[in-house]
C-alpha cells in the first residue's frame, strides 16, 4: 500500500502543468500602441529576394522598415514546395520571402498588413477573406535558413458571424487578430496579428499563405502586402501589463488536475504515516 501511494505521489507530482490550447482571439477593434515593440530594418537587394527580378512583378522597397501606412511586398510564385515542407533558404530556386533583421532575437511579433482589397465592413466573399490574410510566417536564427512557423491553410466565411471569417492555421496561431488593424492607420492594417512563439528568432520573413496560392472558387493572390514587422519578448509585455494578450496563465487540463490532486493525497497520507 505504502509503494502505491508513492507511485500515486511520485506520478502526479512529476506530471507538472499542461496548458490548454486556446482558440485564436478576433478582436472587432484596433491593435493598440505598445512600448515593448521593436521594429525590424527590412532587408532590400538581390540577396534577400534573389527570384522577385521577372517572376510577375514586386514592390519591394524600404517602406517596410516603419509602420508608416505604406506598403511593400513580393509576388511568390512558387511558394507551393516550400509552404508544404515548411523550409526556405535563400539559394533555393523560386525564393521569395520579405525578410526583417529584428537586430536581437525575439520570440514575439506583431505582423501590420496593408490590404489593397479591404476597407473594413464584413467580409462577404473568398478573394476578400484571404486578402486579409495572405501572409505565412517565418522565423530564423542567421537570416538565410528559415523554417515555417504559421500559414493559414482554411478559413470559415461566417464563422464568427455574417461577414466575420474565421481561420485555420497550421504551426502557431496567433494569440489575437485585430480585424480593425492599426491604432495608426485603422482598416489599412486590418486584420493585424499578433504570435508567441516558443522560440526566438532574430530574423522573420514573409510569404504568401496557403489560402492565397488556392482560393476557393479558383485565383491565385499571392502577393502578401506588408506595412511593418514589430516584434517583442513576452516576458517584458507581461512584466509590463500581465493582462496583455499571451500573458494569461495556463489552465491546467482536467487529466492534469486530477493527477495533482492525487500527488497531493499522497503528500497528505505521506505525512500521516509519519507519525
Amino acid at each position: 500500500m505504502k509503494r502505491l501511494v508513492s507511485l500515486i505521489f511520485a506520478l502526479g507530482m512529476s506530471f507538472g502543468t499542461v496548458s490548454a490550447g486556446a482558440a485564436v482571439t478576433y478582436n472587432p477593434g484596433v491593435a493598440p500602441t505598445d512600448g515593448t515593440l521593436i521594429f525590424g530594418d527590412h532587408l532590400v537587394g538581390a540577396v534577400a529576394h534573389t527570384s522577385v527580378a521577372g517572376t510577375g512583378g514586386s514592390g519591394i522597397s524600404n517602406n517596410g522598415d516603419a509602420l508608416n501606412g505604406a506598403r511593400t511586398y513580393t509576388y511568390d510564385t512558387s511558394a507551393q514546395a516550400d509552404l508544404t515542407d515548411g523550409i526556405a533558404n535563400r539559394g533555393d530556386p523560386g525564393f521569395a520571402m520579405l525578410i526583417w533583421d529584428m537586430g536581437q532575437a525575439l520570440d514575439s511579433m506583431r505582423l501590420y498588413t496593408h490590404q489593397d482589397h479591404y476597407n473594413g465592413g464584413p467580409i462577404n466573399d473568398n478573394f476578400t477573406a484571404q486578402d486579409v490574410m495572405e501572409y505565412s510566417v517565418w522565423g530564423s536564427q542567421n537570416g538565410d535558413d528559415f523554417v515555417l512557423l504559421s500559414d493559414v491553410t482554411g478559413f470559415n466565411l461566417a464563422g464568427g458571424g455574417p461577414g466575420l471569417p474565421t481561420y485555420t492555421f497550421a504551426g502557431t496561431e496567433p494569440t489575437i487578430v485585430y480585424r480593425g488593424g492599426s491604432q495608426e492607420f485603422g482598416a489599412t492594417n486590418a486584420y493585424t496579428r499578433e504570435y508567441v512563439f516558443g522560440t526566438a528568432y532574430q530574423y522573420y520573413g514573409i510569404r504568401t499563405s496557403q489560402i492565397s496560392l488556392t482560393i476557393p472558387g479558383g485565383g491565385r493572390d499571392a502577393d502578401p502586402e506588408i506595412d511593418a514587422i514589430a516584434g517583442f519578448n513576452i516576458i517584458d509585455r507581461c512584466t509590463q501589463d500581465p493582462t496583455a494578450p499571451g500573458c494569461q496563465p495556463s489552465v491546467p487540463e482536467p487529466g492534469t488536475l486530477l493527477l495533482l490532486g492525487l500527488g497531493l493525497l499522497g503528500v497528505g497520507v505521506r505525512k500521516r504515516w509519519r507519525f
